[in-house]
């Protein structure tokens, strides 16, 4: 084993770069000497044991702040505290990468049944009961962001809903019973959100607003893309559904927004549409 080191043989032992060598030595992790001969920089044993804790502890993606703390001046419980605090954070990360996957894959499945379930229709048994927020009455689908702020302003200080709020609603119509073919229909169609009756934050929620108890039912079950300017248009939509199919409706007639597609800045939104059947 030599006693001296190039900074070429230690990128090569290594496997890392120049830049990074510099990099370290700027920031005080590692002093290579220098030959006065020739002014290269050399690394003695020292430098390459120093150098190996450096990098292990990199792969643990500790800053190099901490690494510096670690290697310089610190004692084994020093250590362990720092190792306690990354693990904490790593936790922290795990987490939120878990309700990243889990919205992922609600949306994933929510874009599925647009492609799929777009125009067809099928029997369906919602398994679980759900509550339906008035939020707004108004003939226009362009009371999202209204409904969005009354809703956190309704239930600030829930800590879960400040934090994934979204993952939990969706903004919803409601037809009343009867409502689709009486001569203003527009005026019997309730704007929303609804959400599952589980949700465990649900009677902070809904506090001081008007709910409504929609009970599991067998439904016709569609997928509709709705133009939000033209109103009239995706009501008789509906109206169509239940005549051509001979449908006896049960109940309100429950739609909820699953994705806009937006064609040259022109927002088509999707929406999963339930009509309950006697």
């Amino acid at each position: 084993m030599k006693d001296k080191y190039l900074i070429g043989e230690v990128c090569k032992l290594f496997n890392t770069t120049r830049d990074t060598l510099v990099h370290y030595e700027k920031l005080g992790l590692i002093s290579p000497k220098k030959d006065d001969n020739n002014g290269y920089r050399y690394y003695d044993i020292e430098d390459l044991n120093c150098l190996t804790d450096i990098l292990f502890l990199k792969k643990l993606n500790l800053p190099l702040t901490d690494i510096k703390k670690a290697i310089k001046n610190s004692t084994p419980s020093d250590i362990l505290e720092i190792i306690k605090d990354k693990e904490k954070h790593l936790q922290e990360e795990m987490k939120k990468l878990k309700e990243l996957e889990k919205t992922l894959r609600a949306m994933k499945l929510n874009v599925k049944a647009c492609i799929n379930n777009l125009n067809k229709l099928e029997i369906r048994e919602e398994k679980e009961n759900l509550l339906f927020i008035e939020i707004a009455k108004k003939n226009n689908f362009n009371d999202f962001i209204d409904i969005i702020e009354g809703m956190v302003n309704l239930v600030e200080g829930v800590e879960v809903l400040n934090k994934n709020f979204l993952e939990y609603i969706n903004f919803t119509f409601l037809i009343e019973e009867g409502g689709l073919f009486e001569k203003d229909g527009g005026k019997k169609v309730k704007w929303g959100v609804t959400l599952r009756q589980s949700y465990k934050f649900s009677e902070d929620i809904i506090l001081n607003k008007k709910v409504e108890f929609i009970p599991k039912n067998k439904y016709i079950y569609t997928v509709l893309v709705l133009d939000d300017t033209d109103y009239d248009d995706w009501l008789e939509r509906i109206k169509d559904i239940v005549l051509e199919n001979n449908i006896k409706v049960g109940g309100p007639i429950l739609g909820r927004m699953m994705l806009t597609e937006y064609d040259n800045d022109v927002a088509m939104d999707y929406y999963e549409v339930y009509i309950p059947i006697k």
